[in-house]
Parts: C-alpha cells; structure tokens; sequence
C-alpha cells in the first residue's frame, strides 16, 4: 500500500471511530449480495467471465446500487466481444460457453452451423451445463463470503438484546440459545458459555484461489449466574471480515492492511452499534487502541484490534442488568 493510501485508510479510520461508522464512508448503499456479485464482476479478469458475471448481477440486481454501471459496461463490451468470436469457431464457442443465452447467442449458433460446425445437442447441452455449474460456483463462493459478516453481526445483534442479561443462560431467549449451541444445538437443556464457529471462504486470486479459514469464537460473560455481557472475537476476525466483503487479499502482517480493514469493520458496525449506543447521547470513552469505546444508560462496548498478526480482535458487549432495567421502569 502507497503512503497516500495509508493517509487515507488512516484519515478515513479516524472518522469512522468519530462517527461510529458515519454515512459518509459509504459511497453508496448497498446489501451484501449486490455488493458481492458486483465484485465478482470487478475482479473478473477473463473478458466472456467479465460479461457473464454482469449479465449475472444485472439478472439478480436490475435496480442494484451498482447496476447503472454495470448495465453500461456489459452494453459496451458485449458487441465487440461478439463481433470478435464471429472470426473462428472457438471463438463462436465460446461465446456460447460464457454468455448461452446472451443478445447474441441465436447468431453464434447460426455462426457455429455457417462455419460447418457438427455441434450436436449434446455439445450444446455441455455448453448450457458447464455454464450452469459455474454460476453455481459463483453462488456458493459468495454464500461463504457474506457468512462471515453475517456471522459477526449476527452475534452482535443477539447481545444487544436486553432480554440476554440479568437472567441465567438458560433463560435467555431462543436466539441465544441459537447463537451458543449452533443451528443444529438442542432446543431444551443447558446453554453453553461459549461457542467457536469455524467459517470458510475463498478468494478469486490469481493463479489460484487462497482459502480462509476464521475461527469465530463467542463467549458470554456471567456474574454469578447471570449474564452481563458478551464477545465476540477471533485471530486477524477484522482482516478476513474485510477480506470476505471486499474480495480484496490483505496482508494482517502490515500496519497499513490492518488499518484498512479496521476502517471496514467501524463501518459496518456504525449501524449496528449506533441504536444502542447513540453519538449524541453516549460519550465517546476510548483509550489507547480502542477503536471504539462508547457506555451509557448502563450499557457499554468495546472494540479492540490486534496488533499483530495472529492476534485477537474483539467485540465486547456488557449488557444492563435486571436491576437496572426494573428500576428505570419505576
């Protein structure tokens, strides 16, 4: 990463903290799945993949935040991708391989019999197959990217229950019982304190794809026998989150990588921090490498980052007690 965009990374961390992931570190909203096909389509690097993945996001996403440009592109390249696979069977191939039902697909197929092609159902049902189990991959690829933020936040939401603290465990309500035994858990018995959740994904790398694996882990903190408060935490956690989102490789050895993925999370989290722990009315109490610390109303949070590759980086949710809720009742 250059020093200019280390500045930025930096500038922009800064702001996040400040604002608790304020609107303005977003150049347009977007839901997870938009942006995830939207990036499949960016990082593609073959150009009949680059068509086909936008004929994708266009098909999934027709008002997606991404789709006036994507829409443009795919208008642009298609014709010129044709007109160039009219110069040889390949050619002809291939665009049916990537675009089977594509503006020009009828054509190509005309184009494959002109240039005395013996394709045969068969080929032709090859071709719609392969397609078929690419987009298939695609899917499944982006599937495991959005569990680990959708895991992350998942949490969160569970511990910003009030329903969660002031009472045993196992009186908590079902989505904590969810969240602490796992979707396949029981649904009577004992609650466990802890859970760990190993999450996996893949990166679009080139030569070769790299896997990721975070190791989610969330405890729940207890006095006594009841609940005060929560984690979540897990090694290089904001790295990969970063990673699984914007489909971009970090480096968790680096500073100025940690950095950007720092600046990532405090975005995500804003809005799911800010209804509990609103700027206006929760002070801003952090220290040291706190990258955000609000309390208020006998609520308090902290996230901290690891220095270090390897290191834990952590969420940690403390929840009112009964006590308290009971009295501000009367």
């Amino acid at each position: 990463m250059t020093l200019p965009r280390l500045l930025a990374s930096a500038a922009a961390l800064a702001l996040a903290m400040s604002t608790g992931g304020c609107a303005t570190l977003r150049p347009m909203i977007a839901s997870p799945s938009d942006l995830s096909d939207y990036r499949a389509f960016r990082v593609a690097a073959a150009e009949g993949t680059r068509l086909a993945r936008a004929k994708t996001y266009l098909e999934r996403h027709p008002k997606g935040a991404f789709a006036e440009e994507v829409r443009a592109a795919f208008e642009a390249e298609e014709p010129p991708f044709f007109e160039a696979s009219q110069a040889t069977h390949e050619g002809a191939r291939r665009y049916l391989a990537d675009l089977p039902d594509g503006p020009h697909a009828t054509a190509a197929l005309a184009l494959l019999t002109a240039l005395g092609s013996t394709m045969q159902d068969a080929e032709l049902r090859d071709i719609a197959r392969k397609a078929r189990y690419d987009d298939a991959k695609l899917e499944s690829a982006a599937v495991q990217r959005r569990a680990v933020g959708e895991a992350i936040l998942g949490a969160i939401g569970v511990l910003l229950d009030e329903a969660v603290y002031g009472v045993p465990r196992t009186e908590g309500p079902p989505a904590l019982r969810t969240l602490m035994s796992g979707r396949t858990g029981s649904t009577w018995g004992s609650v466990p304190n802890r859970r760990e959740e190993d999450l996996y994904f893949l990166l679009p790398t080139r030569p070769d794809r790299e896997s990721r694996l975070v190791t989610l882990e969330v405890a729940l903190v207890e006095e006594g026998s009841i609940v005060v408060g929560g984690r979540v935490e897990g090694a290089d956690m904001l790295v990969f989150w970063a990673e699984a989102d914007q489909i971009v490789k970090l480096d968790p050895s680096t500073a100025e990588d940690r950095t950007e993925a720092q600046v990532h999370a405090m975005d995500r989290l804003g809005g799911a921090l800010e209804r509990r722990f609103p700027q206006a009315s929760c002070p801003d109490a952090r220290a040291s490498a706190e990258l955000y610390h609000r309390a208020c109303e006998g609520w308090e949070v902290v996230v901290l980052a690891g220095t270090q590759a390897g290191q834990k980086d952590a969420i940690i949710i403390r929840g009112r007690p009964e006590p308290a809720r009971k009295q501000a009742v009367r």
